[in-house]
């Protein structure tokens, strides 16, 4: 056999292959991303959200849908707690989801949106209770973006690792 030949045989071999670990290569990437859009929603964010639901029938006035939010008055949660101990048709668990839920609610991007100075901010029966300052304006924007850089950074962090798996 000449080398010629040798070489011709081992270029096909290596063809292949290649061709081979492509198709799985792809086949994987597929089924990765497919992974992707069957991933459920994490529990806690359906108990949080089920507390804001709570927060938005017992106290229509104070917590509004995305499109509506106001700035709530601060030491909120402490009038939320005292409020609640006097609900006695409310079971604990319930009471504790919407207190818990309480810093979701305030975290969103809705919210940190409604934050800007000299907003009125409102109680849980949504009267009037204080005006947002600029100092309270600039640390919830500031929240905000840091909370959008951090989630960034993770999905960056994310892409990085499946790149090195993928190339390994």
């Amino acid at each position: 056999m000449s080398n010629a030949s040798l070489k011709e045989q081992l270029q096909a071999v290596a063809s292949q292959l290649s061709d081979k670990l492509n198709k799985e290569h792809a086949a994987k990437r597929k089924f990765q991303q497919s992974e992707k859009v069957k991933k459920p929603k994490p529990k806690w964010l359906d108990y949080v959200q089920y507390g804001v639901e709570l927060l938005m029938v017992y106290f229509p006035l104070g917590f509004k849908t995305p499109n509506e939010v106001k700035p709530l008055k601060k030491g909120i949660k402490q009038d939320l707690v005292k409020r609640l101990s006097a609900i006695e048709s409310i079971v604990t668990e319930d009471k504790a989801c919407m207190v818990k839920s309480l810093a979701y609610y305030v975290n969103t991007t809705a919210y940190h949106k409604s934050v800007i100075e000299g907003a009125m901010r409102i109680d849980l029966d949504g009267n009037p209770a204080g005006i947002v300052s600029a100092e309270e304006a600039k640390y919830s924007i500031e929240r905000h973006q840091a909370k959008l850089l951090a989630k960034q950074n993770g999905v960056q962090q994310m892409h990085q690792a499946k790149v090195k798996v993928d190339s390994a």
